[in-house]
């Protein structure tokens, strides 16, 4: 029977799965030399045209740690193909962030070990808002710290999640990529780049289909659902692992990959062919990116029919002067 195993996504370094959970809850960052936390660390929050609302961070550092000052800043809402969040600058060139509707009270401030300060972020939505959601980050970031001539910066990336509400939430995208690579002769790694094209974050889930050359499917594979939100205008893989009972012999493969929601909606398919080979080394090769084979025997059935033509015209031409 052949096994299935999925590559999970890799985690956010502060743990932004937990916290959207529990958005009460501190985060915190560490290196070597200090360790940062920051309470009220995400924002989730549903807002109408008009609306202001204030949105409070707890900033402290360890009672062992030095003293250190504090940067705050806004960015737009960035996201790696892996799914972790990243802060994008400068703000404001996305047509859905929410930068541009924030201030903060503060954008530096100095702390002693063991000390805290709060920062508020005020939000004024504009009347003429639009549909969907809004997003942004908001950085806290350390100065520089370290010993032995090793400085670092440690920094937590607070998430801004605001809905508008009452307007329509388009959750729609499209497949980007389809890729299959060998790791071995049983088991190889399809990667399917999935791109939101809509107005409003959502997660997916995928489902993966392998056929050989005859049309016989090999195997189904079920991709859970992601653990991280896809932002609008951002892309995730989606990782799948393909195990074979044993090496695939030589010829060509299709591979069909489904992105769906969570409810089983099917937001795209892409369908791609693989050669499979094993010239010393086991090769995946996309067909779209092979050569193709020139057929000599027709180009020089045209190329003669092309000189008949032209000497059937020649003499018609001649005849008649």
């Amino acid at each position: 029977m052949v096994k299935l195993a999925l590559r999970s996504l890799r985690l956010l370094p502060v743990l932004l799965v937990v916290l959207a959970l529990l958005a009460s809850s501190p985060v915190w960052a560490a290196d070597r030399g200090l360790t940062l936390k920051v309470g009220g660390a995400i924002l989730m929050a549903n807002v109408s045209p008009g609306q202001t609302l204030t949105h409070t961070m707890t900033v402290s550092i360890g009672t062992d740690d030095q003293a250190t000052e504090i940067t705050v800043s806004i960015g737009d809402f960035g996201q790696s193909l892996s799914g972790v969040y990243e802060l994008l600058e400068p703000a404001g060139n996305s047509s859905l962030s929410a930068c541009p509707f924030i201030t903060l009270d503060k954008e530096s401030f100095h702390l002693e070990p063991g000390g805290s300060e709060v920062v508020t972020a005020t939000i004024q939505i504009p009347q003429d808002v639009g549909s969907g959601g809004r997003y942004a980050l908001i950085n806290i970031s350390t100065g520089v710290t370290g010993e032995g001539g090793v400085g670092m910066i440690t920094a937590v990336n607070v998430p801004i999640f605001l809905t508008v509400d009452n307007t329509t939430l388009n959750r729609q995208g499209e497949i980007t990529g389809l890729d299959m690579e060998a790791a071995s002769e049983q088991t190889f790694d399809i990667s399917t780049t999935f791109r939101n094209t809509g107005n409003y974050h959502f997660k997916v889930k995928g489902e993966i289909t392998i056929s050989n050359s005859q049309k016989q499917t090999l195997d189904d594979i079920s991709v859970p659902l992601n653990s991280t939100s896809i932002i609008p205008g951002m892309s995730l893989q989606l990782q799948a692992n393909y195990s074979a009972q044993e090496a695939l012999p030589e010829g060509i493969y299709t591979v069909k990959s489904k992105v769906m929601l969570e409810d089983g909606t099917v937001l795209d398919a892409k369908q791609a062919g693989f050669r499979v080979s094993q010239s010393g080394v086991l090769r995946v090769t996309p067909l779209s990116n092979e050569a193709t084979p020139v057929n000599w025997l027709m180009l020089g059935g045209i190329i003669g029919g092309v000189v008949a033509v032209g000497l059937i015209i020649f003499f018609l031409v001649k005849r008649r002067t």
